[in-house]
């Protein structure tokens, strides 16, 4: 006799053998047995979760006419019409390659004629969703009324794709995930029935790698045991299923602990030497990084996380220096590791930098540690001190780059932190002091706004100059620029009024929030800023004029008056002769 894949051997028969359906098996003997049996059911879940199994023993419950009207007693014609694999009763179609409204046709004219056998006849449609939308509306008519001798039952993984109009014709039942529980005691059942010693580590090694699909863990059952025979242990079955020991992760998570680049290579090439995959290495890893913080946080028992109490302690007393936070760090460089593993062309160099990235991170600090010894420096030893000066460093880094962003933004956009302000009542911190020289064009902007045009008008033509960024308070210098050595009109403005100077440096302080020293200065444009000045000023054709002699000189000799000008399509280049000396052009 032929080898029956384990799928199918133990393929469940009746309602009893549903595992993990068993609200769903309740609900349809409910309705069965209160004769209140809807004519159209859909069967939704992910794969391998019995849905195709349940529509078939819905089908050969409703049609068998022995005496127990909930389990199928597998001896009326019926019943053997159906196991013989060809039902005159029951029609399987699969949507997947049957999309066309001619197929769904074929099935309107089968439901006008009654049952030959049994006392329904029923169409069983998997994979529904794959329908195209013509044959969708050639069965809506019929689904709406169907005869009372038709069921049709439905199964689908991608509900959200079936149209509202089916939807609300049919009966949905939505079939969960199995858990690891559920999978271990039915691959324990099928051993035990089966004659084969699989301890329950090996067990696990199973449900864990089935993700919820019964039908998963049933065909990697049947692969390892073609490998192992009846004696079953969880390392060979990890070898044929190629998936990694966790010692391969305490490898890992301890060479990240000492900064040990060297080992995490190592136990990559050690991961590739037993032919383990890169996307199961690291599904593993992440798996690992969440029992390790949760069996430190105690949120979960043994039994809960499928480990033993011995791999439990190992846990809570594995990598002690690596704080929460540094697991959370290490799991979100870990998640993005896997969403560019699949677009790199060199993966294995992708997955050794970033371990080796984990590795070379200094690990986090508890900050009420670091900023009790910065603000009471007299009570910080000498670890304390090293601390300080660490993390003074990492926060001027920090402040510097948000300062670059806030400061960009300002500048696309100069009211916007004035907006927010007015809309919520209150203002806000908005500059630092490392960017509030560059921004004093938009604090003019805010001032001009929102102080009235005297003041404003007083602060044309400065700058804000800044001196020692550690001293408090911070000082600041309102800088007049003028062409002349004579104090400059705006510096006299603000000599004659100095509720001006006084309301300036209020305004500083709270867009600092900190203490401000403002003083104000005069000083002349240098050279290059009086040329700088004046080519501002200068329209293209004075700028012309001034930059090429040959243009001077047709000025001069036809006494040319400037008409208007016109923005070429694209610049000409000039293009001078072999040989021709540019010395030589006025004689052309």
């Amino acid at each position: 006799m032929a080898y029956v894949a384990m799928a199918r051997k133990w393929r469940p028969q009746s309602f009893s053998d549903m595992v993990g359906q068993e609200h769903i098996a309740q609900t349809l003997q409910n309705a069965i047995e209160g004769g209140r049996l809807h004519h159209a059911f859909l069967f939704t879940g992910t794969r391998g979760v019995g849905k195709t199994t349940s529509a078939r023993i819905l089908a050969r419950t409703l049609n068998c006419t022995g005496g127990d009207p909930l389990h199928p007693c597998g001896q009326c014609e019926s019943c053997k019409d159906i196991s013989g694999g060809n039902p005159m009763d029951v029609f399987e179609i699969d949507a997947a390659s049957n999309t066309g409204v001619d197929n769904i046709r074929d099935v309107i004219e089968r439901v006008q004629y009654p049952p030959v056998i049994g006392k329904y006849k029923i169409f069983i449609i998997d994979e529904v969703h794959m329908l195209s939308t013509g044959a969708f509306n050639a069965l809506l008519k019929t689904l709406e009324e169907p005869p009372e001798h038709v069921i049709f039952i439905f199964a689908t993984t991608e509900v959200n794709k079936v149209p509202q109009t089916i939807l609300s014709r049919v009966q949905r039942f939505d079939f969960k995930r199995l858990s690891v529980e559920q999978i271990r005691s039915r691959l324990r059942y099928i051993c035990e029935q089966e004659g084969i010693n699989a301890t329950d580590e090996t067990l696990d090694v199973f449900a864990e790698k089935a993700d919820g699909s019964m039908r998963d863990g049933l065909t990697y059952f049947d692969q390892a045991y073609a490998f192992t025979g009846s004696d079953m242990t969880a390392d060979a079955v990890r070898s044929v299923l190629g998936i990694p020991p966790v010692e391969l992760f305490f490898t890992l998570i301890t060479a990240i602990e000492g900064h040990d680049l060297k080992g995490c290579f190592k136990m990559v090439d050690d991961a590739c030497k037993r032919g383990i995959e890169f996307t199961p290495l690291l599904d593993g890893f992440g798996k690992f990084l969440r029992n390790l913080l949760y069996t430190r946080l105690d949120a979960f028992t043994p039994d809960v996380l499928n480990v033993s109490e011995d791999l439990y302690s190992k846990y809570k007393s594995a990598v002690p220096s690596l704080k929460n936070g540094d697991i959370l760090r290490i799991s979100k460089m870990l998640i993005d590791l896997q969403a560019t593993l699949r677009y790199s062309t060199n993966p294995r160099l992708l997955v050794e930098t970033t371990f080796a990235r984990m590795a070379w991170l200094d690990h986090l600090t508890d900050l009420r540690r670091a900023l009790a010894a910065i603000n009471d420096p007299s009570k910080a030893g000498a670890s304390d001190e090293a601390l300080k000066k660490k993390v003074t460093e990492v926060q001027n880094m920090l402040d510097a780059e948000e300062e670059a962003k806030a400061l960009q933004q300002r500048e696309e956009n100069p009211f916007a932190a004035l907006q927010q302000g007015i809309s919520t009542g209150y203002s806000v911190p908005t500059y630092s002091r490392y960017e509030l020289a560059a921004a004093w064009n938009s604090i003019r902007a805010r001032i001009a706004d929102s102080e009235g045009f005297a003041m404003s008008v007083a602060l044309n033509d400065t700058v804000l100059e800044t001196g020692d960024l550690q001293q408090t308070p911070f000082p600041v210098a309102l800088t007049y620029l003028s062409e002349t050595a004579e104090d400059s009109w705006g510096a006299k403005q603000m000599d004659e009024h100095p509720e001006y100077l006084e309301r300036l440096k209020q305004i500083l302080e709270e867009y600092l929030q900190t203490a401000v020293s403002l003083s104000i200065k005069t000083r002349v444009f240098n050279e290059a800023e009086q040329q700088i000045r004046k080519q501002a000023q200068m329209s293209p054709y004075e700028l012309d004029l001034e930059k090429e002699p040959g243009l001077q000189k047709l000025k001069q000799l036809f006494a040319a008056e400037l008409i208007y000008s016109h923005k070429s399509a694209r610049p000409v280049v000039p293009q001078q002769s072999e040989g021709c000396d540019s010395d030589n052009d006025d004689n052309a």
